[in-house]
């Protein structure tokens, strides 16, 4: 059984609002395919949106960042990178967050805030930057960070950082592959 993952380090509410109404959109077009040409068809025009829909999910929910007090582990589309604290010298933003760690090495973020250029501002109104959530995010996690340095539990400095694939979201994708690969036999 895999290890389980740690929490989640900021929310993903924008794209699971997209995820549902791509499912929403792609269960109307299968519903409205299987009602005027048959199930038959239904089945071949399936894996097409289904590509639609595992695309946002991958770009948008399964792309975060995870922390606690062992490290925190960065998914960027299908590939997993899980850091102990212990690795990690320095949390930035540039584009997006990025871990630098000891061996030189930087994992950046697709998931998780990102710097945007600076709002405009209207006459009365003050200077604001373009997302504060994103230095509350190095905030956030500099703090797990630190928390983590201090305990007396604290991952040994020798720690591997691993890498690994999101074999769930692979499997999935061979699986529309073949059903894709099925349909165009069958049209062609």
């Amino acid at each position: 059984m895999a290890p389980a993952r740690p929490p989640r380090a900021f929310p993903v509410t924008g794209a699971v609002w997209l995820l549902v109404i791509c499912a929403v959109v792609a269960l109307y077009l299968l519903i409205d395919a299987g009602v005027r040409t048959g199930v038959g068809n239904a089945l071949l025009l399936a894996p097409w949106p289904l590509l639609v829909l595992w695309s946002v999910y991958v770009v948008g929910i399964a792309s975060d960042i995870r922390a606690d007090r062992a490290g925190a582990e960065v998914q960027n589309l299908l590939r997993r990178t899980s850091m102990p604290w212990s690795r990690v010298k320095r949390i930035a933003m540039r584009w997006q967050i990025e871990f630098a760690l000891d061996d030189g090495k930087v994992v950046r973020c697709f998931g998780g805030p990102a710097r945007s250029r600076p709002r405009r501002i209207g006459p009365d109104r003050a200077k604001e930057d373009g997302n504060d959530n994103a230095a509350d995010g190095i905030a956030k996690l500099q703090r797990l960070r630190l928390d983590a340095q201090a305990a007396p539990d604290a991952t040994a400095p020798d720690a591997a950082v691993v890498k690994s694939w999101d074999w769930p979201a692979i499997l999935a994708l061979v699986v529309l592959a073949g059903w894709v690969a099925v349909a165009v036999l069958l049209t062609r």
